[in-house]
């Protein structure tokens, strides 16, 4: 592992109206068992009379906020990558979780592979509206770890959860940010970029869990989705090559 034994994580918030979950998911990421982190909340142009802005500034210090006009969660993440100050990079959705040792379970991996630099993943619980866990998606129950570990394997099997990544901020040097003119797709558009010139380590266990409910932007814009998705799967199958 480059760098510090005990690097500091940056988990990242974008968040737009979110004020029914962020407490939750900011409390979610400050409650982490591995110490080294900072949690950055980006505040997307909220308009939701303030209530977004009012939950984050309540916890002072123990976070940084920055406030931007709306452009988009990828915008969001964008600006959160370039004002990170730690090592790896962290993704948590406003209205998704972390459980309290997601961040301490990928950095013993690394600190038990020195030498390797892999971009690590894992399953997630499904949790509803009430954060009760409605599904559990295990992808090595379902694919030999040996295959989750190769690098587009997960990728083109729809098998990342972007909150669940941890990524050493290097990656983002080397193939850019995410594509900020798609809303919905952009994280598997940069996945695939990033991924196949990386080593992928799949963690098993779950150290998340996403949030279902509908005020998803996938589900109120479900033929952007469709559009973008269609899109982006595209550029893949065009960038693919025979060897």
């Amino acid at each position: 592992m480059a760098g510090s034994l005990t690097p500091k994580v940056s988990i990242i918030i974008p968040v737009y109206n979110g004020a029914k979950y962020l407490n939750e998911a900011i409390d979610s990421a400050l409650n982490q068992t591995y110490p080294n982190i900072e949690v950055i909340v980006v505040n997307d142009g909220s308009n939701d009379q303030g209530g977004t802005e009012k939950i984050a500034l309540s916890y002072g210090d123990k976070i940084r906020y920055f406030v931007k006009e709306n452009g988009g969660v990828s915008s969001a993440l964008n600006l959160g990558i370039k004002v990170m100050e730690g090592e790896y990079f962290s993704w948590l959705s406003h209205d998704d979780l972390y459980y309290p040792d997601k961040i301490e379970l990928q950095i013993k991996y690394l600190q038990e592979n020195p030498l390797d630099q892999p971009i690590l993943y894992g399953g997630y619980n499904l949790i509803d509206e009430s954060s009760q866990v409605v599904a559990s998606i295990k992808p090595d129950s379902l694919y030999p770890l040996e295959k989750l570990d190769i690098p587009l394997f997960p990728v083109l099997k729809g098998l990342i959860n972007g909150c669940s990544l941890l990524i050493h901020k290097s990656y983002f040097d080397k193939v850019g940010l995410f594509d900020e003119s798609l809303q919905l797709a952009q994280d598997y558009a940069l996945w695939f970029k990033m991924f196949r010139g990386a080593k992928i380590k799949f963690l098993p266990g779950i150290s998340i869990g996403t949030r279902i409910h509908t005020e998803q932007q996938s589900k109120n814009k479900v033929q952007l989705n469709l559009k973008e998705c269609n899109q982006v799967w595209k550029s893949f199958i065009d960038d693919l090559t025979v060897v």
